[in-house]
């Protein structure tokens, strides 16, 4: 676990690039002995390694730490992770709410937008009022489906999510761009063999066209 602030925003830090060198990670006015000390103890707890290039970056089990560091570590790494995803059409046109990850796990990849549940509300309500404060957009949902998704890189698990899908066909409204760890986008249409998609939409888009209520179990090589 990561106890000391420094190592927890090393691999902060580190979930928000693909790579960084020692001097673009050492935060100005901090001495580099002591920098290097807790530098080399998140390498040694096996988040953080060394590439041939001489940068940082994250492990396996690092990026599934990510962005999430600030809290428990050992409770984040083993849990199922809690998302609602919103499979979200504009109207009139049947355009597609896409989102590009800032951030590790699977930086880069494109998807459907995700969120957490509240609480204090229902997942519908937290979906409508999530969406328009992170993107602009008014929608309406309704639940299609849920259930586990393991992604493993090679023997390495990359993410383990419990979901529910969430979906909306008559959305409205321009995009607002106000989130440091997704870039969300309209696009006409989906290509499910795309590489750049996160690796669960393929079968998200699978039991969406289906038009029926689903669960599901999947393990996802990556």
């Amino acid at each position: 676990m990561l106890d000391h602030h420094i190592q927890r925003a090393i691999v902060y830090r580190l979930a928000l690039t693909d790579k960084s060198k020692f001097s673009e990670l050492k935060p100005d006015g901090l001495e580099s002995k002591l920098f290097t000390y807790h530098l080399k103890k998140v390498v040694s707890a096996g988040y953080v390694m060394k590439a041939d290039d001489g940068t940082y970056v994250l492990t396996p089990e690092g990026r599934r730490l990510g962005v999430h560091v600030l809290e428990n570590t050992k409770a984040v790494v083993d849990r199922a992770y809690s998302v609602l995803f919103l499979l979200v059409r504009r109207k009139p046109d049947g355009a597609w709410l896409l989102y590009r990850r800032k951030s590790h796990p699977l930086i880069n990849k494109v998807g459907f937008m995700h969120l957490n549940p509240n609480s204090s509300e229902s997942i519908c309500k937290t979906a409508e009022r999530e969406c328009l404060a992170k993107t602009g957009i008014r929608a309406r949902f309704s639940v299609r489906g849920s259930g586990y998704f393991r992604i493993f890189e090679g023997e390495k698990l990359e993410s383990f999510t419990n979901f529910t899908l969430l979906v909306s066909e008559d959305a409205e409204g321009e995009i607002v761009q106000d989130h440091e760890l997704a870039e969300y986008f309209w696009q006409d249409s989906i290509d499910a063999s795309d590489s750049t998609l996160l690796p669960n939409m393929p079968l998200l888009l699978t039991h969406y066209q289906s038009k029926k209520q689903f669960f599901l179990e999947e393990t996802i090589q990556v």
